[in-house]
């Protein structure tokens, strides 16, 4: 190493500045942050796929800290899985999703990709505005799922069966969030084949204290395929209506709702009123601790359809239940109780009973496809590893169809039947 008092004066300082310049650039590069994670699953079930499944995935998320106080991060999922029998085990394909990436502060935020719409954001009686019958996206990715053409068969028949739908290619979302102090706002559209038109959601909220207001527009929410549209319509294609008629059917509308909630003698109210489709809807409701349990009720009123809703959790301890009832604006009722205990050094026991009116009349609009008695035993190998056993009895068509059961405790996703499954997170 050179002896820096022998330098000369100008080389010295020369020297400094770059000693200077690589110090900043590491700096720089040390505030950079990149993290890998991934998950793998291997199971076992009686019913479905004929015996073995598994899947893997690997997640990326990066992380940049820019000048005056912004930051810039993307985040990217890819799944790896091949379930089906006689692959000896390959994952051979691969499928990337959920890529977002985003430039924030601490007010402001800017997201591209398969971001959350300004939706999720929004807090009222989601009993009136998002239900089996008409609900706003809350996902980008959401609108890859909805038909934004149809174009009629031959007219020969008297039925859709040969009529065509035309299905978006979703380019990604674009979310802009902010907050001051009181306030927050979200402003969100979906690119569709390169345009923005009527794919725009609006979310404000602010809270005074004792009180929270907020207000949610949306563009294009649909009303697809059930009760509702075919009383609009009279037609289509479970009512025998010709593809002309069918086309008529598929209802999207702009939804405006404002809500406001309030705290008073220790229970929350929240108050929401909607408009949407020419009608004014109305929604309350209430939640109320009383000790170990939290008791809550709803009621919505729609163009002079009703609904309501009761619930109780308790949770203490090693144990945690849960029961609701609980019925539509059309009469179908769905009611569940479910529980789970804790014995300690990892090991869970949840178990549940799930029903409703669902008699597949309806296709995906009959209801949810979450019914079933259940029983789960989940232990934790530590690490991140986990042991699970389940049984469930799917008592609805809807879950035989699509073997996916989705728990109300637990948060579990459960195939019908019997299964044994081994999970890692790294």
């Amino acid at each position: 190493m050179p002896d820096i008092h022998k330098i000369p004066r100008g080389k010295k300082m020369k020297n400094i500045l770059l000693s200077s310049a690589a110090i900043a650039l590491l700096a720089g590069a040390a505030s950079a942050e990149v993290t890998w994670s991934g998950d793998a699953e291997i199971g076992y079930n009686d019913d479905y796929e004929d015996g073995f499944y598994w899947d893997a995935g690997l997640y990326v998320n990066m992380s940049q800290e820019l000048n005056n106080g912004w930051t810039a991060s993307a985040q990217l999922d890819i799944d790896l899985e091949d379930s089906s029998q006689g692959s000896t085990f390959s994952l051979g394909d691969v499928n990337s999703s959920d890529w977002v990436v985003s430039i924030s502060n601490d007010m402001f935020g800017l997201s591209f990709g398969d971001v959350d719409t300004a939706y999720a954001s929004f807090n009222g009686v989601s009993a009136l505005y998002d239900n089996d019958f008409f609900a706003p996206m809350d996902e980008a990715d959401d609108w890859n799922d909805v038909a934004i053409d149809f174009i009629p068969g031959d007219g020969d028949s008297t039925t859709a069966g040969d009529d065509t739908f035309v299905y978006p290619s979703v380019d990604g979302g674009i979310l802009v969030t902010a907050n001051y102090g009181m306030f927050s706002g979200a402003v969100s559209f979906v690119s569709i084949d390169g345009e923005v038109d009527e794919t725009g959601q609006v979310a404000l909220a602010a809270d005074f204290g004792n009180f929270t207001a907020g207000l949610f527009y949306a563009e294009n929410v649909g009303v697809d395929g059930n009760p509702y549209s075919f009383e609009l319509s009279n037609a289509g294609e479970q009512n025998g209506g010709t593809p002309d008629e069918f086309e008529d059917a598929i209802f999207y509308d702009d939804m405006t709702v404002l809500t406001l909630g309030t705290t008073f003698g220790g229970a929350d109210f929240t108050a929401s009123v909607m408009d949407y489709l020419d009608e004014t809807g109305y929604g309350l409701e209430v939640s109320y601790p009383v000790g170990p349990v939290t008791l809550g009720a709803y009621y919505v009123s729609y163009d002079s359809e009703e609904g309501y809703g009761i619930s109780a959790d308790y949770s203490d301890g090693p144990i945690t239940v849960a029961a609701y009832f609980q019925e539509d604006f059309f009469g179908a009722q769905e009611y569940a109780v479910e529980g789970a205990y804790d014995f300690g050094m990892g090991l869970v026991v949840t178990a549940g009973y799930i029903d409703g009116d669902d008699d597949g009349t309806l296709g995906d609009k009959d209801g949810d496809d979450d019914f079933a008695a259940y029983i789960v035993a989940e232990y934790d190998l530590g690490g991140g590893a986990t042991f699970l056993a389940s049984y469930a009895d799917a008592n609805s068509v809807a879950a035989e169809s699509t073997d996916d059961i989705d728990t109300g405790v637990g948060g579990y996703e459960l195939y019908s039947g019997a299964t044994l499954s081994l999970s890692f997170e790294f």
